[in-house]
């Protein structure tokens, strides 16, 4: 199954969802994580620093080079394909491209045996880099911090999400919405209101306490679950991972 972590605004928790859903999966499968952000957080994340000359996501979007040939090994049993800021320009220069919205689907044919979960950290904008990777996806997973500032584009993915099934990916359905950053606070609890009476179709769930925990175990490359033992923070990841194991 082929998970896409997506929302065009930044600061939502989408790599650090990767890292958590990709961390718990691989304890009892095979995972993939693709970063396919150009600021490159999921490739720092678990630990990687893409060295010159190194083949990596960029080499991969612009046809230069195959997925298997750029995939990394990390902690925890996560494979990774690394992305760095190269990853910019190669959006670019795919554009004039014939079949540009494919790529990463096409390219992640001939290795699709090989992992039982695919996890692409998406961009934050609702550009190529992402139109690719929802072009390929099974499935979107929609990270949303517990703010109100942060419901206001949630619209506009759902309009691209909705032009992407209609066009490219008909396969393509909502995993569900993620509520981040939770506090226990009137706003937290106002937004979760909202999500569930604006979305009445799509599962929300159960959401994940702000912690700086999270920003701790991406800085020591390890998954929330490794990192700690705290259940009020590794519980709603898990669920999620319990619902894609079973699907």
């Amino acid at each position: 199954m082929i998970i896409a972590i997506a929302n065009q605004k930044g600061g939502v928790a989408k790599t650090t969802s990767t890292i958590c859903l990709g961390g718990i999966l691989a304890s009892s499968g095979t995972v993939l994580a693709i970063d396919l952000d150009p600021q490159g957080n999921l490739t720092t994340g678990l630990g990687v620093e893409v060295a010159d000359e190194q083949i990596s996501c960029y080499d991969v979007i612009t046809e230069q080079a195959e997925v298997i040939d750029a995939v990394v090994a990390t902690k925890f049993g996560i494979s990774l394909l690394p992305a760095d800021i190269n990853l910019a320009k190669g959006e670019t220069e795919i554009l004039m491209k014939v079949g540009n919205f494919y790529i990463l689907k096409e390219k992640l044919a001939p290795i699709l045996k090989q992992y039982q979960h695919i996890l692409i950290d998406c961009p934050p904008s609702l550009g190529l880099l992402t139109v690719n990777a929802l072009a390929a996806a099974d499935v979107v997973l929609i990270p949303v911090q517990c703010q109100f500032f942060a419901l206001k584009g949630l619209a506009a993915l759902l309009e691209t999400l909705a032009s992407v099934q209609k066009r490219l990916n008909p396969q393509l359905r909502i995993l569900g919405v993620l509520p981040t950053m939770a506090e226990n606070t009137v706003m937290t609890q106002d937004v979760l209101d909202s999500l569930k009476k604006r979305l009445q179709d799509i599962r929300i769930f159960e959401p994940v306490p702000k912690s700086i925990k999270f920003s701790e175990s991406n800085l020591a490359g390890e998954p929330i679950h490794i990192y700690t033992n705290d259940k009020k923070l590794v519980q709603p990841y898990g669920a999620i991972a319990n619902l894609i194991a079973e699907m």
